[in-house]
């Protein structure tokens, strides 16, 4: 090996051959002289690749830090608000484990969707500020509402609500007659019932005639249920009445009343007949446009259908806002009431509390699932009605078998004439021997 290396007299004490071959020959030099010559690490190199060894990282003198001088720029920059100096930083980042997905199976689904509808109904803290109920003359919301009073009287809830239609509700619940008043006597009287109460469960049983004919701001009855109280607001809106023309100025670009309270709520629940839910599956199952009911029909006269308000119970389309923004929408069923769900009240309640909770999926319903009984609904349809007779009898049939449809001969497997048209001339025909040339 021909390599010349000028050695200094600082370095002419060492064994070069011996002490090179050395794993800390370079470490232990570096501790005493504090620097290294380049020509060593790579002298060191070559013998140790000639003795079939791997040539060691070298050593070097750390870096000192750098100082940055102090100028009149720097100064200026952090005494000036207006100059933001930003600094990049190193983000190691790591391997997470995957998240499991919160409904991972049917079941777990089913359990996450009842409790969601179980916490408006039982009037859970936060659950629902702001409850609408949207109806018609088809399916009523007062299953819906009374199932609330019940389960919120058995909890000593103060229960209030706004009358303005006539009903006949329990004796402990505060009503307040919204025909008799105006919109800021129906404020003060909802003050002086929620005044005093820990929570209170306030009910307008129709937002239509306080939005139209009482002109109350609807903004300030949240703010004073939800915001000042800490309550409940639930409010029933017939969605098949028309809302009123109003000819002020200050209205012209107003929002429509139902697109109001539709934005305003944080629930939207709308209330169907559970006889019209059935024929509509039947017609789906049977590839059937979907029935229509009540003023849909477009009949004159027809406002209510003969199977409205079903007495098995009630179908309810609920859309839960959650605080994210993120909507949840499932279709439940709530039954018929019944003493047998309830526990016997104590003394000085109404009502007693719930053993169970009653409220299911729509699919989990057995007419609903069931696909005999849904078959049952309009058993007229199952049949193919038609026109014409599709069924031949047997003259027809042989008839037909009698009939030579074209380019029968090519199917034959006669070799060469395949496709091939068969034409006999008649006496009438005229044969030109000029187009047959061409």
């Amino acid at each position: 090996m021909n390599f010349k290396i000028d050695y200094t007299d600082e370095w002419s004490e060492f064994d070069w051959q011996a002490v090179t071959l050395d794993e800390n020959f370079l470490p232990d030099l570096h501790a005493k002289h504090g620097e290294i010559p380049d020509h060593l690490h790579d002298y060191r190199g070559i013998l140790l690749r000639e003795a079939g060894l791997v040539d060691p990282p070298r050593c070097t003198r750390a870096r000192k830090p750098k100082i940055r001088p102090s100028d009149d720029r720097t100064r200026i920059l952090r005494n000036n608000p207006e100059y933001i100096i930003k600094r990049k930083r190193i983000v190691r980042t790591r391997t997470l484990a995957p998240m499991t997905n919160r409904s991972a199976t049917l079941a777990q689904h089913e359990r996450h969707s009842v409790q969601l509808m179980s916490r408006v109904l039982n009037i859970r803290n936060n659950a629902s500020p702001f409850t609408l109920i949207l109806d018609d003359l088809n399916q009523r919301a007062f299953p819906f509402v009374d199932e609330m009073n019940r389960r919120a009287l058995s909890r000593n809830v103060n229960v209030v609500i706004i009358t303005f239609e006539v009903a006949h509700y329990a004796s402990p619940l505060r009503q307040i007659n919204g025909h008799n008043a105006t919109a800021k006597e129906i404020m003060q009287d909802l003050r002086k019932a929620m005044d005093g109460a820990k929570e209170s469960l306030v009910i307008v049983d129709s937002l239509n005639d306080m939005l139209d004919d009482k002109r109350l701001d609807m903004p300030e009855l949240f703010n004073l249920v939800a915001g000042k109280y800490a309550s409940t607001l639930v409010g029933v809106y017939h969605y098949d009445i028309l809302p009123t023309q109003d000819a002020r100025p200050e209205t012209t670009y107003a929002p429509e009343p139902l697109e109001l309270v539709k934005y305003m709520a944080t629930s939207i629940i709308t209330c169907k007949s559970f006889a019209h839910c059935l024929a509509a599956k039947a017609a789906k199952e049977r590839s059937l446009p979907e029935p229509t009911h009540g003023l849909l029909q477009g009949a004159e006269g027809i406002v209510q259908c003969l199977e409205a308000n079903d007495d098995r119970g009630i179908v309810l389309e609920a859309e839960f806002r959650r605080k994210s923004g993120r909507p949840e929408g499932e279709t439940y069923f709530l039954p018929a009431w019944s003493e047998d769900n309830y526990h016997h009240p104590k003394p000085g309640q109404e009502f007693g509390t719930l053993k169970q909770e009653i409220i299911v999926l729509l699919d989990q319903v057995p007419e609903y699932a069931s696909p005999e009984i849904v078959g049952q609904v309009n058993a007229a349809g199952d049949e193919i009605e038609s026109t014409f007779n599709l069924g031949l009898t047997d003259k027809q049939k042989q008839a037909r078998e009698g009939v030579i449809l074209p380019y029968f001969d090519a199917q034959k497997g006669e070799g060469g004439e395949g496709g091939r048209i068969l034409y006999d001339m008649g006496s009438e025909d005229d044969f030109d021997e000029e187009e047959d040339e061409i």
